[in-house]
């Protein structure tokens, strides 16, 4: 019998507007200058990056400018003459993720040094609160809208990361939402809309003899609040975070 995430993820593969329609008409078409120069420009951040020449939150504040200066439909255009393909599922209420390869004017796959993806949310899906080592990540809205919770994280007890809350907000199409080890490195998503869509860009391997990256669930609900208005969150399983942060918290 097929499951939830099979019927969403044929209703993906059959559904996306954006993208059929962008195909129809760009399939065969060389890559959109001012995207190309957008990429461009992620990949000269992510470099920099990753040899120490921007801090980490210096490129959030890049990123979030870039951001403002995309057109949506454009990208969401380039991203429909790339390569997208499925990625392997989490937990029953993760959204539906998409790898997205761009290609260059022969039509090959670029190597760049970031990640990129889709992350296709339906009513029920959530991105459960969730701390990050190693790495960095931003997130634009390409379609509907989003509630956004982040913290920053503080320190690192047993069993417990200590967070202070740093942002609540609905953000919609156009808008970004980033993550370092300096700034908003937990992060929580809920769409808002029947269906919700992030592109994101991600860098791993930030820091060398680590791991490429480390993400931990936390429980901020149900942490200790402390009186300085920081919170002592437990680290719990992903399973267990996706049975309390349902799309109704």
């Amino acid at each position: 019998m097929p499951t939830r995430r099979d019927l969403l993820l044929g209703a993906l593969l059959a559904a996306p507007a954006y993208l059929l329609l962008a195909t129809a008409r760009r399939v065969h078409a060389l890559p959109d200058p001012a995207v190309r120069r957008w990429l461009d420009r992620q990949q000269d951040l992510a470099l920099a990056l990753s040899r120490g020449e921007v801090r980490p939150a210096q490129w959030q504040s890049e990123i979030e400018a870039l951001a403002r200066s995309m057109d949506v439909p454009q990208l969401m255009a380039e991203i429909a003459r790339s390569d997208v393909r499925i990625a392997k599922g989490g937990t029953p209420n993760d959204p539906i993720k998409h790898t997205v390869a761009f290609r260059d004017e022969a039509g090959a796959r670029r190597r760049l040094r970031f990640g990129a993806a889709l992350f296709t949310f339906h009513r029920g899906d959530v991105i459960t609160p969730h701390a990050h080592r190693h790495m960095v990540s931003a997130h634009l809205v390409v379609e509907g809208a989003f509630r956004v919770r982040n913290f920053d994280r503080l320190r690192d007890e047993a069993s417990a990361i200590v967070v202070r809350p740093s942002g609540d907000r609905v953000i919609e199409v156009g808008a970004i939402s980033t993550m370092s080890a300096e700034r908003d490195n937990v992060h929580w998503f809920v769409p808002r809309t029947e269906r919700a869509i992030t592109f994101d860009v991600v860098i791993s391997d930030l820091d060398a003899g680590a791991p490429s990256h480390v993400i931990e669930a936390i429980d901020p609900m149900r942490g200790q609040k402390q009186v300085d208005g920081t919170i002592r969150a437990p680290v719990v399983s992903f399973d267990e975070a996706a049975r309390i942060y349902t799309s109704d918290v």
